[in-house]
């Protein structure tokens, strides 16, 4: 994955995530690696958003509603509402591939990287 990431970066291409994505790495690094590996996580987030390398979008009511309906629309799918916001906003920006190990998205009809 890190490789993954440093070829994208090197490439310029600009990645994309919601800040439901970021809530649940930051929760996950600080439960199982630790308040430090929490606050690097934050650090790089400065870095890549203050670059233009990462852009976050952050939920509101409309976007609730979209990913609202993509659980809806899949209901045969176990899709947690973050992977639902993922979705939408992936959607939305058209992007080329999810980066991510989440097979869902391919059910969801993206292209999965690495």
């Amino acid at each position: 994955m890190k490789a993954h990431y440093a070829r994208l970066r090197d490439l310029g291409d600009q990645l994309l995530t919601s800040n439901l994505v970021v809530a649940e790495t930051a929760t996950r690094l600080r439960y199982d690696a630790g308040l430090p590996a929490a606050l690097v996580f934050r650090r790089f987030l400065e870095l890549a958003t203050g670059s233009g390398q990462l852009a976050v979008r952050y939920a509101d009511v409309a976007l609730d509603e979209k990913a609202w309906a993509v659980m809806e629309r899949y209901s045969d799918r176990a899709l947690s509402f973050t992977d639902c916001v993922g979705a939408v906003t992936a959607r939305e920006a058209r992007v080329a591939a999810v980066f991510g190990l989440d097979r869902d998205f391919t059910v969801l009809g993206f292209a999965l990287e690495p």
